[in-house]
């Protein structure tokens, strides 16, 4: 089966198009053929905006009718395709599959911004995405999604058409670590892989360092990966930890390749998930460090993934800044209880987040929906 990926990103660095190129590499060995057809938005403008999408949308039109693939999967992430966050190319980008008349799924990673967020700006995004979201539906023949409680959203919502709705959680798209250093570094490493987070947030993860630092322990606090240490989002971490005078045990690694930083995540002695809704099924963060074998403690929320509660593949502990000191406290004087808690999470992820179950799914919901010859 021949299968066109269809996407755009903002910016160098794009987890949803890393997902898509891992994805498409694991649908080769489903014996599904990917060619990828994606832009790299680059214009500042609305102008060079809507022209860049308009030569874009064209060309891709033009190539879907030379090839006639067998099915076009458009991975959709709401503000690749807008300007300033209203969804202004989503049109444009489902005129041009609707033109080919090829049958599309579409991988939903984000699809509406939550309307109780961000003011009134959030609330006129809401509202516009979900506007969108009706035709994304409307032109999509099967959709996936990356958590369950999305799959509910969508089939509980009376104004978008009916769907066939198939759950596959994200996955690592990072390789295996190369090695696990272990050297006396004469302090303990905490890791967090993705640091963009509400001053909430940070608080409760700087204060639980501050508490740890009270009690005698020697922690570092390393930020792995984008955006880097000269970011405006790393000097709210460096003046928070600044106020609780534990700017010493603040660093960050910057932006890594790819082996670089699955090693990076190997490396700590505990990985931290601070996501405010919980642990999710949603999180290429939360798959990478489980993925890595280090130990993993998370924050819990309203969205936490029951599979991996059930699997106790990560510490799940309540959202203060006391709980997770005294977990952090707990792990890190204890090496074999970290290496077995590793050992559990990165198994879950072998099985629960692997780029394999998300193959497998998508591959049997291509030749559904293929076979039944759906426009």
């Amino acid at each position: 089966m021949r299968t066109a990926v269809v996407g755009m990103s903002m910016g160098a660095t794009c987890g949803v198009r890393d997902h898509a190129v891992v994805l498409a590499e694991a649908l080769g060995r489903e014996n599904v053929l990917c060619s990828m057809h994606w832009l790299g938005r680059s214009e500042e403008s609305i102008g060079a905006a809507r022209s860049e999408i308009r030569a874009w949308t064209r060309g891709l039109a033009a190539e879907l009718d030379s090839s006639r693939p067998d099915a076009v999967l458009l991975h959709y992430s709401v503000f690749s395709y807008s300007y300033r966050g209203f969804p202004l190319f989503v049109r444009p980008t489902l005129s041009a599959l609707r033109s080919s008349r090829i049958p599309l799924i579409t991988v939903l990673h984000e699809f509406v911004f939550a309307a109780k967020l961000g003011g009134l700006r959030g609330k006129a995004w809401a509202a516009t995405q979900r506007a969108l979201l009706i035709a994304v539906m409307r032109a999509s023949a099967a959709v996936v999604v990356t958590t369950d409680f999305r799959a509910e959203w969508l089939v509980s919502r009376p104004w978008l058409s009916r769907r066939p709705v198939v759950f596959a959680p994200v996955f690592s798209n990072l390789p295996p670590p190369a090695v696990r250093p272990r050297s006396d570094r004469g302090c303990q490493v905490i890791g967090l892989f993705g640091y963009s987070y509400r001053e909430a947030t940070v608080s409760v993860v700087l204060d639980a360092l501050r508490m740890l630092e009270d009690r005698g322990l020697r922690v570092q606090l390393k930020l792995l990966g984008a955006p880097g240490p000269a970011s405006e989002l790393a000097e709210v971490w460096r003046a928070a930890a600044r106020t609780r005078a534990i700017a010493q045990a603040l660093s960050f690694s910057g932006v890594l390749s790819a082996q670089d930083l699955s090693d990076a995540l190997a490396g700590c002695d505990v990985l931290l998930c601070v996501d405010p809704p919980g642990p999710t099924s949603r999180k290429t963060t939360l798959a990478s460090s489980l993925a890595s074998g280090t130990a993993v403690i998370a924050l819990d929320g309203p969205r936490r993934w029951s599979e991996l509660i059930e699997s106790e593949a990560a510490r799940v502990v309540q959202p203060t800044s006391l709980a997770l000191a005294d977990e952090l406290d707990a792990l890190l004087a204890d090496e074999s209880l970290r290496d077995a808690l590793g050992a559990r999470g990165r198994g879950f992820a072998e099985r629960s987040m692997s780029v394999g179950r998300s193959a497998g799914a998508v591959a049997d919901l291509l030749d559904d929906i293929v076979r039944a010859g759906q426009p």
